[in-house]
């Protein structure tokens, strides 16, 4: 991903800040290009939204209109919009010049690339990798490959996760033209809690097109399998970075969370964590005073105390207890199917595990 990520970055410009009301939106071949003195570009799908935002008109309807028609709402748009400024971030292609996004002056660019390159440097030692995982749904077959020992993660007993001999694909490192995501994992050594050992886990995300933050994620989890769903996960540390400030301050600050995150994932536990864990377990509560903790809607918090009580092994037979509410509540985020309920109650159990101690 790096040297494809890396290939993106040199293939890229950002242009300097222009008066918004010095560009124009124009069709080409039946595309949308945005234009000005300096430069041209066709408007990305995701451009498009920033562009129309900043008119402060609906970009779905803009998307479905004629591209003439659409050239003139937008060019009509910016006009009226006196006193902003922004860049074009563009880059070359088969169809011509792209504009990737189009950002305010005060926007400060993490590329893709060099939060690889800041993985990389940071997470190489001490056992962090990408897990295993099997193909996805129609993986070419010269995308797979037979697990071997150096593929397979130390002290996993899971029934799910990849062994030696499973087919393997490729997974846990994702970008597309808008975001990233990166998951990395460490099972050399165990913290051990009521439920079995629990390891530690790294989610980094990045937009370097103004889709998101820089977000870096330090999680214990029981085990991964190989679709990388992360069991019993407890998030430990949530830092995000804004897009914001000076040329390259966004990368500054970004390593310097992601060192924190590393060392918070290092150092956690051992022994104070474990006496946490141990603490949870042993603290009972009842499914109102989750609601009032977590805030979560009290049938959300009833699924998750059902959950635990369906699953015992998840908490080691502490139902009752803040452990085994944060183990059921955890269990309940990973059969919904909808990302953005699964993100709530995963934070919900965080908090919930925060306020014991």
């Amino acid at each position: 991903m790096q040297v494809a990520l890396s290939a993106r970055k040199e293939a890229s410009a950002e242009t300097i800040p222009l008066e918004i009301t010095e560009m124009e939106a124009i069709p080409v071949d039946g595309e949308l290009v945005l234009a000005s003195d300096l430069n041209a570009a066709i408007l990305s799908h995701y451009a498009t939204g920033q562009i129309a935002s900043s008119i402060k008109a609906p970009a779905d309807y803009l998307r479905r209109l004629p591209v003439d028609l659409a050239a003139a709402c937008v060019t009509d748009g910016l006009r009226k919009n006196v006193d902003k400024q922004r860049s074009m971030l563009i880059q070359g292609s088969d169809k011509g010049t792209i504009c990737r996004a189009v950002t305010s002056e005060q926007y400060s660019r993490y590329w893709d690339a060099d939060v690889c390159t800041d993985l990389l440097d940071a997470l190489t030692v001490d056992g962090w990798r990408v897990p295993p995982a099997r193909p996805y749904p129609h993986c070419p077959d010269s995308d797979t490959w037979v697990a071997t020992e150096s593929d397979v993660l130390p002290n996993s007993s899971h029934h799910l996760a990849v062994k030696v001999g499973d087919v393997c694909g490729p997974a846990g490192l994702y970008a597309s033209d808008k975001d990233m995501f990166v998951l990395m994992v460490n099972q050399d050594r165990a913290i051990n809690t009521p439920s079995g050992p629990m390891y530690r886990a790294l989610i980094v995300k990045n937009s370097e097109v103004g889709a998101a933050s820089y977000n870096v994620e330090c999680i214990l989890y029981n085990e991964i399998c190989g679709n990388h769903i992360l069991w019993s996960a407890q998030s430990i540390a949530n830092v995000r970075v804004v897009h914001r400030g000076s040329n390259n301050s966004t990368r500054i600050t970004g390593r310097a969370y992601l060192a924190a995150a590393i060392e918070a994932a290092e150092s956690v536990g051992a022994i104070e964590e474990e006496n946490r864990i141990a603490e949870a377990a042993e603290t009972e509560i009842t499914e109102e005073q989750v609601v009032k903790k977590t805030g979560l809607p009290a049938q959300r918090v009833r699924q998750g105390k059902i959950c635990a009580e369906l699953n015992p092994q998840d908490h080691g037979g502490r139902d009752g207890t803040v452990w085994g509410y944060v183990q059921g509540l955890t269990r309940a985020s990973q059969e919904t199917g909808y990302m953005a309920d699964r993100s709530d109650i995963d934070r919900a159990a965080a908090k919930l595990m925060q306020a014991v101690g």
